[in-house]
């Protein structure tokens, strides 16, 4: 490709300020061309966080610029699918936010629909990029931890027990945690350990949050709030998956409790967000113990980012763009795509199943 990688942001709200505006500011290959936001507001005060750059409050508009080459969606998830469609048919490579849908049928039809467009495409599973998944997902392939036996996670937020606005509407959201955070561990899990098999899953609610912040009364939540699942891999291991927003103690400078481990026959190691750049590791015998992560760990070959500026739990997402436009440029395809993010689905929405059903169910996430 000529030139810089022109992107749009459609969803000018926190994700994209937070993870993804960073992340086109500091790669010299990309430059934000326009934003996109139903918000006339929130578009002004963008111009002057971000710079001055195109802005519309329709998605269309964006779908149809022939100056935008890239987009990257982070808007409510019952938009992601008309969006996502219209820009792919406009010939935008797309990276969009988890969960991709609420369905994994839909998420199928986005990811046939890039793949026959031959765009590049990406789901934003942000973890991926943590140094310390980055090298545990190294000692599992490169066979440092033995055979991969069994894979755990833990995601305990401490949230306030208030609003979640469209987030808590089943219509709008699909579901609570599950979608939230859950689905990201989801991704990681088969990531390291193969595809999920079949599960046995949970849901539950347990406040109403039928309040918003400043105490004026919201519709009650109508999602769940705690969400686990037992897993069988395709590859011979098993998982225990565990996430809930009420947690109490576990804030940690509001990054939570974010743990997740392999245990193989020859070894374990453990991955952490709040100590991203270091990883626990112990083998027969002994205990775990703490140990930096290699320097060609701590970031993809080539990314711009000082792995060693900013706070470690926040930086590395940024590599999100990095991965992005990489796959933009070279012209292959971006990890993780719209196929990882419609296989997290189909094993998220086999949670509700089981959860409502309290049996296991297997997984079909067949993208042909």
């Amino acid at each position: 490709m000529a030139g810089k990688v022109r992107i749009a942001i459609i969803g000018a709200g926190a994700v994209s300020d937070y993870h993804h505006v960073p992340g086109i500011k500091i790669d010299r290959r990309a430059e934000l061309a326009a934003v996109c936001d139903p918000n006339e507001k929130l578009l002004e005060q963008r111009q002057h966080d971000w710079g001055p750059t195109k802005r519309t409050t329709r998605y269309e508009d964006i779908a149809a610029d022939p100056d935008i080459d890239a987009v990257i969606i982070a808007t409510p998830n019952f938009t992601h699918k008309p969006i996502a469609l219209a820009c792919i048919a406009g010939g935008k490579h797309v990276m969009c936010e988890k969960p991709l849908v609420q369905h994994f049928s839909e998420a199928r039809e986005m990811y046939r629909a890039a793949d026959q467009q031959d765009v590049r495409h990406m789901t934003a599973f942000t973890y991926r990029f943590a140094p310390s998944m980055l090298y545990l997902r190294h000692l599992v392939y490169s066979g440092g931890l033995g055979v991969p036996r069994h894979f755990r996670s833990q995601r305990f937020l401490d949230w306030p027990e208030t609003s979640w606005s469209w987030r808590q509407s089943k219509s709008l959201a699909g579901a609570g945690d599950l979608f939230d955070m859950t689905i990201h561990r989801i991704d990681y899990a088969q990531d390291l350990m193969g595809d999920m098999t079949s599960i046995c899953g949970a849901v539950a609610q347990f406040v109403p949050r039928d309040k918003f912040a400043d105490g004026t009364p919201s519709p009650p939540s109508e999602v769940d709030d705690w969400s686990a699942l037992i897993c069988q891999f395709d590859r011979g291991g098993v998982g225990v998956l565990e996430g809930t927003t009420l947690a109490k103690g576990y804030h940690f400078d509001g990054f939570g409790h974010d743990w997740a481990e392999v245990n193989g026959s020859e070894a374990t190691a453990v991955y952490q967000l709040k100590e991203p750049n270091t990883i626990l590791v112990g083998r027969h015998g002994q205990s775990l113990q703490k140990v930096d992560v290699p320097e060609q760990f701590l970031k993809p070959v080539g990314s711009p980012r000082d792995p060693r500026q900013g706070v470690p739990s926040t930086v590395f997402r940024y590599d999100l763009v990095y991965e992005f436009v990489s796959a933009i440029v070279e012209k292959r395809a971006a990890v993780p795509g719209f196929d990882a993010g419609a296989k997290a689905q189909a094993v998220a929405d086999a949670v509700l199943v089981s959860s409502e059903k309290k049996t296991w169910v297997a997984i079909d996430a067949a993208l042909a």
